[in-house]
């Protein structure tokens, strides 16, 4: 290390502008002529942060770095002028002391002036004739040629092995936007392609045209940018070959198109294709929920009945169905809930749009979730396309969420969300989105008591309580049977194409007499099933095994386990009636009123081996 006598007598002998740096007092000590030329006569003994014009940080950062390695260049000091201008410099630090810091300057805008002079006086010292030679041989070409090259559609160039210009025809003007008198004689990059389309620099030595002319290689480039004269960047494609004038290498011709247009149109293609798969996507599963989801019969013919709980029923529908408030509709397992959310849906001005159900009984809040809400793929393991959920199926439509006081606690959060925000957001999306759906509830449980016992939200309680409709069982409406019985009896021979046969005085009073726990349910799969035995004979209703059976378990609330079990005995007694077999017209699902597709499923869910009542 030199001490600060031997630095000063140092950067006085030294050919750049230098000077001591002081990093503890931040004071300039020492500086040469040409440096006091630089910065001016004030600049010595002030602080060295004064004469900086950009961030302090850059220069606590170059004076660590010199402090670490002894030595360091940079070029991104920028440092005040003499005359108040700011100097590009590339600076050289040296480690002289504990605290001091040769710094030496290399003005980089003189040095590219310095070398500008130098090439123009090279290039006079060797003459103008190589260069009259190849400007002769382009001109040649040019004049035998200008009729194709001005007819031509595409751009096309010429340029010497130095890059500058030597012929543009007319289209390439046009796409430009210079004139030739512009562009010949000039470099090209710097002027038409000196950017990328990001605005990053792009130096000419990456530049595949000169790659071209001086590797005497043919290039062709699919995706690139020219820059016209007006600031604006136009997409090209282009193929730059290499030319020779007597076995000499003299430049290239660049033959250019713009595809601007043609790039803008794929780009809008593209995204139109993404929009229409997205739509696909949704409409397939739209398509494939409304085939696949098994929708009553009841849903388009309407309440049957003419006791004052039917009229009052019919009454609360309209009503339901004039208004977009949510609907709650409460009653005994089979007393006819879905068919009043259908009713509803199908009197309202919504009744265009789908009915989507959604079964919340005996499901995990994860699968609940995704049903409901949908997601993205990827969103997690096994996510391997776009899931719409049925409640974006249901925008503009009804959503109804059958047997809701199953609903876990956390998709009872989300779900009073979206109902008061009117918003929603999927698994794996990072944006919200909105959606109108009438969501009509029904339920077999008192929900104000799941309420009061801490099962149910309180608040999403009152959000779906707007309108509330109680389904009365049978047991309370004698009346409606006849009415009931004739309509099931009707379909039924209709959908089977079984004989026609009428219902008897002392038909309608078996039915009446009987208890129904079942509701309507149970008296519709008994017409069909009485009616499949019958074969358009006549009628015999057999109620005496129900009537006790419903005896014992009028007053009883049977837990969902049990009515799982029950429907799991019910099922296997029509198994054993129709000797195994499920569809037909004696098999059991007609028997049990329901479609075989349906009792396949039902005999999988419950975990019944029909063979063994073949």
């Amino acid at each position: 290390m030199l001490d600060e006598t031997e630095s000063m007598r140092l950067i006085a002998q030294h050919p750049l502008p230098s000077v001591l740096v002081n990093t503890r007092t931040d004071r300039m000590t020492a500086a040469n002529h040409t440096a006091r030329h630089l910065f001016g006569d004030a600049a010595l003994g002030a602080p060295f942060c004064g004469l900086m014009r950009n961030d302090v940080s850059v220069a606590a950062v170059f004076f660590d770095a010199v402090a670490h390695f002894g030595s360091y260049v940079d070029r991104t000091l920028r440092l005040a002028a003499a005359d108040g201008g700011t100097l590009r410099l590339q600076t050289y630090g040296v480690q002289q002391g504990p605290a001091l810091v040769l710094l030496s300057f290399l003005d980089l805008d003189e040095h590219e002036r310095r070398n500008q002079q130098a090439e123009r006086d090279a290039h006079q010292s060797a003459g103008l004739s190589q260069w009259q030679n190849i400007y002769g041989f382009f001109r040649e070409v040019e004049a035998q040629n200008h009729l194709i090259l001005e007819a031509a559609g595409e751009g096309i160039y010429g340029i010497n092995a130095k890059g500058q210009a030597t012929f543009v025809n007319r289209a390439a003007q046009e796409m430009l936007g210079w004139s030739s008198d512009d562009l010949i004689g000039s470099e090209l990059h710097s002027i038409i392609h000196h950017k990328h389309i990001n605005g990053d620099h792009f130096p000419a030595h990456e530049c595949p045209i000169y790659k071209s002319f001086r590797q005497d290689q043919t290039v062709r480039v699919e995706d690139d940018v020219f820059w016209r004269k007006d600031g604006k960047p136009i997409l090209v494609e282009y193929v730059s070959t290499p030319i020779y004038d007597h076995n000499m290498l003299a430049g290239a011709v660049v033959i250019f198109r713009d595809v601007t247009e043609r790039k803008e149109n794929e780009r809008k293609l593209r995204e139109a294709l993404a929009q229409v798969e997205d739509l696909k996507v949704k409409l397939e599963q739209e398509n494939e929920y409304l085939l696949t989801e098994i929708r009553s019969a009841r849903s388009h013919t309407g309440v049957v009945g003419v006791s004052p709980a039917i009229k009052s029923l019919n009454a609360q529908i309209d009503l339901a169905a004039q208004s977009d408030a949510h609907v709650l509709v409460s009653g005994p397992p089979g007393s006819g809930k879905s068919m009043t959310a259908s009713a509803i849906h199908e009197a309202s001005s919504r009744h265009r749009r789908p009915l989507v159900r959604i079964n919340c009984d005996q499901k995990t809040a994860t699968e609940l979730e995704t049903e409901l809400f949908g997601y993205r793929r990827g969103a997690f393991p096994g996510a391997t396309r776009d899931v719409t959920g049925k409640l974006l199926m249901a925008h503009h439509g009804t959503l109804h969420l059958d047997e809701i006081a199953a609903l876990p606690a956390s998709v009872q959060a989300r779900l009073h969300d979206v109902l008061q925000t009117g918003q929603f957001r999927r698994l794996g999306d990072s944006t919200d989105t909105p959606v109108s759906a009438k969501v009509i509830a029904t339920t077999a449980y008192d929900l104000l008591a799941e309420v009061r016992a801490g099962r149910f939200r309180q608040d999403l309680y009152f959000a779906l309580n707007l309108l509330s409709i109680t389904n009365e069982p049978i047991r309370n409406r004698p009346e409606d049977i006849p009415y009931l019985a004739r309509h099931f009896l009707d379909r039924t021979t209709r959908r089977l194409r079984l004989p026609k046969t009428t219902l008897t005085k002392a038909n309608i009073s078996t039915l009446q007499q009987y208890d129904w726990p079942g509701n309507v349910r149970e008296l519709e799969n008994v017409i069909e099933r009485t009616a499949i035995l019958a074969q358009g004979g006549r009628l015999q209703f057999d109620l005496q095994f129900g009537q006790a059976d419903a005896s014992a378990v009028s007053d009883q609330v049977l837990t969902q386990k049990e009515l799982r079990k029950l429907e799991a005995r019910n099922f296997e007694n029509a198994l054993r009636r129709s000797k195994g077999k499920i569809s037909g017209k004696t098999g059991a699902a007609a028997i049990l009123g329901i479609a075989p597709t349906t009792a396949y499923s039902k005999a999988k869910a419950l975990g019944i081996d029909t063979s063994e009542f073949s």
